[in-house]
């Protein structure tokens, strides 16, 4: 059975690849090719001149599908239901099993279960600065840049499941989301709740009806209280983090890809903070900073930093980061987002590079990105595009998600850094047949750490809601 398409885009087809196996885990891999767009069926997401001008591409989509073979019934195992797994991001490619333990083995134990590399990611076809540039000018490679928002992804995730559950007497499937593969789900349930038989996501209830502004004031607000949370366990660290600002300041030091560090790039280690699986990690980075005469910075420091402040492996992140709050022109959260984070990071003077104590910054991106990482720096001109731009189409259907019947079970963190607690249990009360399970404990990485105790959460709600 061939996914339906329109005669004026590509038709979408699909291929088997590898299978592999190991433990109780096997592996098939799937490869789709669909159109560039899709006619823009859901959120009318670009603008009618990519529309046009991209309509004869296709691109390519890859997906895993994980299956659990432990169980001695081969039937069992072939009618088990279908999960998409929606990762994080934006611009990040879905998990690798590495082994058959861990979340992706607990939800493969009753789903198939679908790792969906979304379109500019993994081995799906990628965003980076080397195709965009052979597009054209800025404002075309901007123009392509719009099919690689929520409506596309999601439009891709209609072919794939048309195609997997091609056979199947009830063609809809279960929904996973993670972080951004959270606000992937609401957009899912915004434009095609049909498809969907229920969802659950961790970490990842979007801030459907904040303006980008009060989100990024609300995460510098709590990426200030994990910073004086992580200073209280290594608090010889505070003195530190000043030291390397201020050497920075003043004398000149180089990445291995050649650049000077600066004081407020030093600053973006702060993405270590987001997760309880790696805050401890920020340590072991800042007490090798300096060489045993203390005149300059460690090598060793050097390559660890460089490692975490380059985009070389995920431009599509820095690119796309602020449009995921660019919902419509008539939404609470109207665009353009105009570099909202920057605006907002003037307002708080503790997250200036030479305070008083430095404040590591979160999941934050600024204009000063694209002369300071070469990665980025081809692609100045198209960010400042997409960060002007004021006709964004829209990411959600708010009286649909408020009339939503599709059971929906979510996990929140009150401490999360990157996904505010406060504005995702603003959207729970929005959205209709939702239940919430909270954390005063875990952050955005939760499920990495401790995704089988809060996948079974996540399952006795459904339970109570069926």
């Amino acid at each position: 059975m061939a996914a339906p398409h329109h005669p004026t885009f590509p038709a979408a087809t699909h291929r088997v690849g590898a299978t592999h196996s190991f433990g109780n885990l096997k592996l098939i891999d799937h490869w789709f090719t669909v159109p560039a767009t899709h006619g823009l069926v859901y959120g009318k997401g670009a603008d009618a001149a990519a529309s046009s001008r991209f309509a004869p591409h296709s691109i390519t989509i890859f997906a895993r599908e994980i299956i659990d073979t432990s169980s001695a019934l081969t039937s069992e195992v072939e009618s088990r239901p279908y999960m998409v797994y929606l990762q994080g991001g934006p611009g990040g490619k879905s998990p690798r099993p590495v082994s058959d333990g861990g979340w992706v083995a607990e939800l493969a134990k009753t789903h198939r279960l679908v790792l969906l590399d979304q379109r500019g990611t993994g081995n799906s076809t990628p965003l980076t600065a080397r195709t965009l540039s052979a597009l054209g000018s800025s404002d075309i490679q901007a123009e392509y840049c719009e099919l690689f928002r929520a409506d596309s992804i999601i439009a891709d995730a209609e072919v794939v499941r048309g195609f997997l559950l091609a056979d199947r007497s009830d063609q809809r499937w279960s929904t996973m989301g993670q972080s951004y593969g959270g606000f992937l789900t609401l957009s899912y349930l915004s434009f095609a709740p049909e498809s969907i038989k229920d969802s659950r996501m961790t970490a990842g209830l979007a801030p459907i009806r904040a303006h980008v502004d009060e989100v990024y004031r609300h995460t510098y607000e709590r990426v200030a209280e994990r910073n004086r949370e992580y200073y209280g366990w290594y608090p010889e660290d505070e003195e530190l983090a000043v030291r390397i600002a201020d050497h920075l300041a003043h004398r000149e030091e180089l990445l291995p890809t050649g650049e000077r560090l600066t004081p407020h790039r030093f600053q973006m280690l702060g993405h270590l903070l987001g997760g309880n699986g790696r805050v401890h990690g920020l340590h072991y980075i800042l007490e090798s900073a300096f060489a045993e005469s203390g005149q300059w910075l460690s090598d060793q420091f050097l390559a660890d930093v460089n490692a975490l402040v380059s985009f070389q492996g995920n431009p599509l992140y820095a690119l796309m980061h602020e449009t995921i709050y660019a919902d419509g022109t008539d939404s609470p959260s109207a665009s353009p987002t105009s570099w909202s984070a920057a605006r907002m990071h003037s307002e708080r003077e503790d997250f200036a590079p030479d305070a008083t104590t430095l404040l590591f910054t979160g999941e934050h991106i600024f204009p000063w990105y694209y002369q300071e990482d070469p990665a980025l720096r081809p692609l100045a001109e198209v960010a400042e595009i997409l960060a002007q731009k004021d006709d964004w189409g829209r990411l959600y259907d708010h009286q649909q998600l408020a009339a939503n019947q599709v059971p929906l079970v979510a996990a929140a963190y009150v401490p999360d850094i990157y996904v505010d607690y406060q504005h995702s249990m603003a959207t729970a009360d929005w959205v209709g047949n939702t239940l919430v399970w909270t954390s005063q404990t875990h952050h955005h990485d939760g499920l990495g750490q401790d995704g089988t105790l809060i996948l079974g959460h996540l399952k006795n709600l459904l339970a109570d809601m069926c």
